[in-house]
């Protein structure tokens, strides 16, 4: 049978939960800063190299599968709080970005430069917001 806490009991229950607090490494944010200049330069080279559709294929899993990967590891990173409805707005929109330089990656012909950077941006800066939203502290 369960015993009825009292005020100090139940205040000593919530003090012993754990906390979900646990603030980014600077490791984590370096990498996440290097994942975000990776993704920014691996999509707009290959919209304007005018890459085989092959290796556009590759280049956009590979973005999807880096976005994934952040996901992934806030999700199962210890002592982190649960991903908010604007992060997992953020990490959804960075996906469905990929359409954007992935239209000029397969279907078209090698593309400006600054076209190229305007496609790449979007998922980026999807990706990087959501960085800074479960950085945020």
């Amino acid at each position: 049978m369960e015993q009825e806490l009292g005020a100090a009991g139940q205040l000593g229950v919530i003090d012993g939960a754990p906390k979900l607090n646990k603030a980014a490494t600077v490791r984590e944010r370096a990498l996440g800063v290097v994942s975000v200049a990776v993704l920014l330069a691996g999509l707009a080279g290959a919209c304007t190299s005018g890459v085989p559709a092959v290796v556009g294929v590759l280049v956009l899993a590979a973005a999807l599968l880096l976005m994934i990967a952040w996901s992934w590891f806030h999700l199962g990173a210890t002592r982190r709080r649960p991903h908010t409805k604007a992060e997992n707005a953020a990490i959804v929109f960075a996906t469905m970005m990929l359409g954007a330089p992935g239209s000029k990656i397969l279907w078209d012909d090698p593309a400006p430069l600054g076209a190229s950077l305007v496609a790449a941006a979007l998922p980026t800066a999807g990706l990087l917001f959501y960085l800074v939203l479960r950085w945020r502290r």
